[in-house]
């Protein structure tokens, strides 16, 4: 493939140019943090020294120390180590580590020039942008998929999967009439909403977080609506009542034991393990993102920033530009498991029986929306899902009084 060269600006009005790029003479030590991207440590290891290799043959001057560091506690020792003046030139982050740091004065901003932006799928670009600038360089992104149950699909008598919300409705009385479920959903509060709610929250057009992130936005009517929609999939006896307040994983869930024909947002491991479960792939339909107003799905992106440090950042820049050269994000996701968060880098997994079906889906996969507070801000919501789903409250009175709570937390936080 051939070497493309961007113009990457990591700081304001210093760009990474081709000349740059090209120039093998740079000296000096790049220090890089990543985190087990892939479980198999010596694979893992593999991929970076594989990585770094191709970097040398450019750069035979730089040393790169790449060290994989451990997912728990990731955030109080990049703290710590950007507190004491010790951060690592380069840091993989996903987007809710970025608003922290940022409110540190620890990452210095990213700017793609038009081209390179274009070349990026939208939900990349917008997963690590905060306060309107770029925090990191995208190098991988993840899709939840829609999955069908063909079997159930054909006992059921329905002959094609929905593709909007529309469709879910007239098609989920079959199923009941079958004495099976459409579909589940986890109201269980220890969830994250990235794979429950939300994703039907951006369907119907709404957000979490108003734009200028000083209030939430899901109890506008495109929140009552999703709400409503999933709601009355509970009341109508469409989607399995044992998932309304409890979480199950593995071959304990409603899709796994084949009592529920449909999940409208599930992870590509969990997606993996049902061809376990099954004994084959033969029955697993994987579809397109069901469509409200807006057909999208949730999926994170991860990417690298730079720490501010003081001093010459050459170097680091250099790496974080091959890092993005779509021959090594070729590299990265093959290796990873995940998708490439640029266009040109094209399909990668024809040989997978899950993310070869799932790989269509990324164009419509944003990780959600950057905000300090969004973590804390789930916790706030969660329990008011629940209730709606149990009938204690409307929906309208469900997100109304999540609201109040989640801006009160704002307005404490100072936002």
């Amino acid at each position: 493939m051939k070497r493309m060269l961007p113009l990457l600006a990591l700081s304001a009005g210093l760009l990474v140019t081709p000349a740059l790029a090209q120039d093998s003479g740079l000296r000096g030590n790049i220090s890089v943090w990543v985190y087990p991207l892939i479980p198999d440590e010596k694979e893992h290891r593999a991929l970076w020294n594989d990585l770094v290799s191709g970097f040398n043959k450019q750069y035979p001057n730089l040393r790169v120390s790449v060290d994989i560091q451990p997912w728990a506690g990731r955030n109080e020792k990049l703290a710590a180590a950007v507190a004491a003046g010790r951060a690592p030139d380069l840091v993989y982050l996903i987007p809710d580590q970025i608003p922290q740091f940022v409110r540190l004065n620890a990452l210095q901003p990213i700017t793609l020039n038009a081209k390179d932006r274009a070349d990026y799928f939208k939900g990349a670009i917008d997963g690590v942008t905060y306060q309107g600038k770029m925090y990191t360089a995208p190098i991988l992104m993840s899709a939840y998929a829609t999955v069908y149950n063909k079997k159930l699909f054909e006992q059921a008598g329905v002959t094609t999967y929905p593709k909007t919300w529309a469709d879910v409705a007239k098609i989920a009385p079959k199923f009941k009439e079958k004495g099976l479920y459409l579909t589940s959903y986890s109201g269980a509060l220890e969830e994250t909403l990235n794979g429950t709610f939300y994703p039907f929250l951006w369907q119907a057009g709404g957000s979490v977080f108003a734009k200028d992130g000083k209030s939430v936005a899901f109890n506008s009517a495109a929140g009552v609506r999703a709400l409503t929609f999933i709601v009355d999939l509970f009341k109508n006896g469409y989607a399995d009542p044992s998932t309304a307040t409890r979480m199950v994983t593995g071959s304990d869930t409603p899709l796994a034991r084949q009592k529920a024909a449909a999940s409208f947002a599930l992870d590509s491991g969990t997606t993996r393990q049902l061809i376990d479960i099954w004994g084959s792939d033969d029955n697993l339909v994987i579809g397109l993102p069901l469509r409200g107003s807006k057909q999208v799905t949730y999926g994170t992106v991860g990417g690298f920033a730079m720490p501010t440090k003081r001093g010459d950042s050459a170097a680091a820049k250099a790496f974080l530009d091959y890092l993005i050269q779509p021959a090594t994000l070729k590299k990265i996701n093959l290796g990873a498991g995940y998708f490439p968060p640029r266009k040109s880098v094209g399909k990668l997994h024809d040989n997978d029986p899950v993310l070869s079906r799932l790989e269509d889906s990324v164009q419509y996969a944003i990780p959600g929306e950057v905000h300090p507070l969004s973590r804390q801000v789930m916790s706030v919501l969660a329990p008011e899902l629940q209730a709606a789903i149990l009938g204690k409250k409307t929906p309208k009175q469900a997100l109304d009084d999540a609201a109040r709570a989640a801006n009160d937390l704002i307005r404490r936080e100072g936002l």
